[in-house]
Formats: C-alpha cells, structure tokens, sequence
C-alpha cells in the first residue's frame, strides 16, 4: 500500500453516515429557533393589537400574508444556497410577484382613499423605527440560519449570508405584524420590504466573512 493510500484510508476511517434529510431538519431547527425567538423578543418589547380579533382588517391579512410569503421563498431558498452552486432564481420570481401583488394593492388603498389620508397610510405612526424594528426581531433567526449555513456547504459566502438575512427579516417582519398597529397598504410595501432587504444586506456583509471558506 502507499502513503497515499494510507493516507486516504485514515482520513475515511472515523467517517459515520449521514442521516437522511438531515440538511432539512437542521434548517427546521434553525427556522424554529428564530421564529421563538422573535416571538419572545416582541412579548418582552411590546403589547399585542388590542384589535387583533378583527381579522377582516385588510392591512393585517396583507402584511400577516406577505410576510409569511417572502419568509417561506427564503426558506426554501436557504436550503438551496446550503448547497454548492445552490441556485435562488425561483425565490427571485416569488418575492418580485409578492411585491408586485402588495404595490398594486397600495395603488388601489390610495385609490380609493381621500388625499388627506396619504400621510398616515405611507408614513403612518412608525415609519421611522419600523424596519428596524424588523432587523432587530430577526436577530435570533439570523444567528440560527449563519449556525445552519456553517455546517452546510455554501460556496458563495455574500449570496447566502443575504438570503439568510433576509429569511430572518422575513421571520421579523411576520412576527412584528403580529402587534402592528399600521393599516396603510403603501406603508407595508414601502417599509416592511425596506426591513427585510436591510436585513439581507447585513447578512450579505456578515456572510462574506463568517462563510468564506
């Protein structure tokens, strides 16, 4: 035998099996984790919507839905980028059709809304802390997904980190609908998308480093 060989052959002795689908059930940990952990992070931060039980609000179901939208193409996406040459062309599509969706229904909100009202359904109460209030809920999915991507394989460091950051701002912002005070369609297209795109532009920054291999 050579030393090549021998050297092969020390390297694949301790190897163990992989257990099937467990990539996925990783990330399901990861997704759970951060979801908790926004939860927790909003009881300790703020009350819930005294009027949450009116579900017919459309502002709500809009925000509650887009939210749950672009977290779900993130997640999917995320597995994707866990792998070498992964690919996020599908997530693209969703998230644009998403955000298209929620535009055009804003156009029709301020279309069917007296002048005077556009303040409050653009910039409303919160526009100022909204989308940070998004990246910070979102702190705890974003360590949870950077946690699962450093046990994968990614090969594109900056991609991965910003679909992680934006999966954790879409974990954010679906937890932060929850106790959302603001009913104009325009303020959730306009800062709800600003909130998860800053927190993919952070993940893209801090994956750069932390994923280089």
């Amino acid at each position: 035998m050579t030393k090549n060989d021998e050297f092969i052959e020390a390297l694949v002795s301790d190897l163990t099996p992989v257990r099937p689908h467990a990539l996925r059930m990783r990330l399901a940990l990861a997704i759970v984790v951060g979801v908790v952990g926004a939860a927790v992070a909003l009881l300790i931060s703020l009350t819930f919507r005294p009027h949450l039980h009116h579900v017919t609000v459309a502002a709500f179901w809009v925000k509650f839905l887009y939210t749950v939208i672009l977290m779900s193409a993130t997640v999917v996406a995320l597995e994707r980028v866990a792998r070498p040459e992964g690919s996020i062309g599908r997530m693209v599509q969703v998230l644009a059709l998403a955000f298209g969706v929620v535009v055009l229904l804003a156009i029709v909100q301020l279309g069917l809304s007296p002048a005077s009202s556009y303040p409050g359904l653009i910039i409303g109460f919160s526009a100022s802390f909204c989308p940070f209030l998004i990246v910070a809920f979102g702190i705890p999915s974003f360590c949870a997904n950077m946690w699962f991507l450093r046990r994968a394989a990614p090969t594109r460091p900056a991609l991965a980190g910003f679909v992680a950051g934006a999966c954790a701002g879409g974990v954010g912002g679906w937890v932060y609908s929850w106790a959302c005070v603001e009913n104009g369609i325009p303020f959730i297209a306009i800062w709800y998308t600003l909130g998860i795109l800053l927190s993919g532009v952070v993940g893209s920054l801090v994956g750069k480093v932390s994923l280089r291999w």
